[in-house]
């Protein structure tokens, strides 16, 4: 574990954010399935739309080459939009997923970013379920403030994938259900990922003024943000 942990300091070039650390600099974490649109998610918001070929590239990165994954590997940025954070973005293999704990346990996490594609299988929104909740009944994120993004796709004909005044994820998900405890630190929010213009596009603005006025409710980590 203090492998891990000197790896993560070295990498973020921080040393608040470690659980052994006296800063509060807000740590994210994006967790989700594979091919949900996390890796999409945390460039769009450090780049913008400037990387016009997004979608595509990151289906390239994640196609086997001679028989290696380009891309593998978690990504980290720092985002100063709204207030100051360090954003993880960890793969949602299945095998990856094994490893997520070994971020929480190692980092102080202040928010999950937790996202589902608008066009899962329900084989896979089960999947997704079950780690979500998994992921909020952890000690190590017991005052953890969680974002649900749901991926608003588009299908061949630019038409929405995922009906948003239905809103079925919400009730899949269980998000309707959630211990108050839970529940007071948890949101869920649907937008097309690929279409976010950086940090300062109005849905994840949405996102961020959630965070930060969880972040500094007493109830949870009180921060001055």
């Amino acid at each position: 574990m203090s492998i891990i942990k000197s790896l993560f300091s070295k990498c973020a070039g921080f040393s608040g954010g470690l659980i052994s650390g006296s800063s509060e600099f807000p740590q994210f974490l994006i967790l989700g399935l594979d091919k949900s649109g996390k890796t999409t998610l945390l460039y769009r918001l450090k780049i913008g739309s400037g990387w016009t070929n997004i979608a595509s590239d990151m289906a390239d990165m994640r196609t086997p080459q001679d028989g290696k994954v380009e891309d593998p590997g978690y990504h980290y940025e720092e985002l100063t939009r709204s207030f100051s954070v360090g954003v993880w973005e960890v793969p949602g293999t299945e095998a990856m997923r094994h490893i997520w704990k070994l971020f929480y346990q190692s980092i102080k996490i202040h928010c999950v970013v937790f996202v589902v594609a608008g066009d899962e299988t329900e084989e896979r929104i089960d999947a997704a379920k079950r780690h979500l909740h998994v992921l909020m009944s952890e000690a190590e994120l017991r005052n953890t403030c969680f974002c649900v993004i749901i991926n608003q796709k588009l299908d061949e004909m630019s038409n929405p994938v995922y009906d948003e005044k239905e809103d079925v994820m919400k009730y899949k998900l269980g998000l309707h259900e959630l211990h108050p405890s839970i529940d007071w630190r948890t949101k869920h929010f649907i937008m097309n990922i690929v279409e976010l213009k950086g940090e300062s596009d109005k849905e994840w603005v949405q996102v961020m003024l959630f965070a930060k006025e969880t972040l500094s409710n007493a109830k949870g980590f009180g921060l001055k943000l």
